[in-house]
């Protein structure tokens, strides 16, 4: 961020703890506050009717919770929930608004981190309908390890079903043929990537691209 519009905003930012599934905006009710992960792992969710739920785009401390308000727009339709515990700072998005709207660096950025969103998100959705399970779970570990900058993540395979959309006992196979293949360890809920290189083979194209706008985007020193 600019410092001219960091100066303007520091002293509004608050610091946060940001624990595993606490919810940073609900559909369809006002976003108040935009959340600036320092650590951890966001989740954006579509939802059903019946309180199902698959995920469609994951953010590290490269982005915020709460693009949508900073948009204009006060409430959106999707769930954004922590997915993975850590830290950072909150700020109302009134605030952020208004620097936002006085266009130059800042608003450029924002609109990087929109595009990079986009891409991610309309990835998701090729990827969920034409891609099988296994490489589906291979991006999306790598593609959580990426945002959270860690080898090891916290998930349980019924959170992981969920996610991709899939049976839990289908996404038990795949994750047993990965491990099987020495690209993960597995056990009590935690997922270790052992062989990135091997877990890579295993997914799909959409990885690769979405990592390569990433990679395109974010300063080399991020």
């Amino acid at each position: 961020m600019p410092e001219e519009h960091f100066q303007a905003l520091s002293k509004f930012l608050v610091p946060v703890d940001l624990p595993m599934s606490m919810q940073l905006s609900t559909p369809n009710l006002p976003i108040e506050y935009l959340y600036f992960p320092v650590s951890g792992l966001i989740s954006t969710d579509a939802l059903t009717e019946r309180g199902e739920s698959v995920e469609v785009g994951l953010i590290g401390r490269e982005g915020f919770s709460g693009l949508a308000g900073l948009m204009g727009h006060v409430q959106m339709s999707h769930s954004v929930i922590m997915q993975g515990p850590g830290a950072g700072f909150r700020l109302r998005c009134s605030l952020m608004r208004d620097e936002f709207l006085k266009g130059g660096v800042l608003a450029q950025l924002v609109y990087d981190f929109a595009y990079m969103q986009m891409v991610q998100m309309t990835q998701s959705v090729l990827c969920n309908r034409m891609h099988p399970v296994e490489a589906r779970l291979s991006r999306w570990l790598l593609t959580s390890a990426d945002r959270t900058e860690a080898e090891e993540l916290y998930l349980t395979q019924e959170f992981l079903a969920q996610m991709l959309g899939s049976r839990r006992s289908t996404v038990t196979v795949a994750a047993g043929e990965l491990q099987r293949l020495g690209a993960i360890d597995y056990s009590r809920g935690k997922i270790r990537i052992v062989n990135r290189a091997v877990l890579e083979s295993r997914s799909c194209e959409c990885y690769g691209i979405v990592r390569g706008v990433y990679d395109r985007m974010l300063p080399k020193k991020f």
